[in-house]
């Protein structure tokens, strides 16, 4: 149900940008995995967005929520969104855990198999991120970025996420 979804929006999005240059693709969840949607950056959001705040350059490349289109899409994670929310709210205790970890496993899966198959064109500067909000697992979330991109690419967010900055601009500590 994932895999369809995120298809269609990420394919979509694209052809709605009308030859506009990607540089980022993202999946992203919540703390509680009840909800999935898309994010799609563009080079020149992020050109903007890093003139703007150059000290912070890097968090705009790696922060979904500060892309071009983030949020959009939603309409294809409808039937997903409602199975995520109607199974997360009946869970608790460790049955949620490991509900929450399989749906995070889910998108990296997803996004792996939609690189694989082309769908996220991506270059040398194309990062592509799942990302959890309020997520606190550093760990993890350089695990993600290992996964879904080649190294040069998880050695920058590396570089970014050992500065001292990184968990107050991200986690809002």
């Amino acid at each position: 149900m994932l895999l369809p979804a995120a298809r269609s929006a990420f394919t979509r999005l694209a052809e709605g940008l009308g030859g506009t240059e990607c540089c980022g693709y993202a999946l992203y969840s919540d703390a509680a995995a009840m909800t999935v949607c898309c994010a799609v950056n563009t080079r020149d959001h992020l050109a903007r967005s890093q003139a703007a705040d150059p000290d912070d350059a890097e968090y705009y490349r790696w922060s979904p929520a500060e892309w071009a289109h983030e949020g959009v899409g939603h309409e294809y994670f409808t039937e997903v969104n409602r199975h995520l929310l109607t199974r997360s709210i009946t869970l608790g205790g460790l049955e949620l855990c490991q509900w929450r970890d399989s749906v995070y496993e889910a998108c990296v899966v997803t996004l792996e198999t939609l690189l694989a198959e082309d769908i996220l064109e991506r270059d040398d500067d194309t990062v592509v991120v799942f990302a959890v909000s309020d997520h606190t697992d550093a760990e993890r979330e350089a695990g993600w970025i290992r996964r879904l991109n080649p190294p040069h690419q998880t050695r920058r967010f590396t570089r970014w996420s050992a500065a001292p900055h990184y968990a107050l601009s991200c986690f809002g500590e």
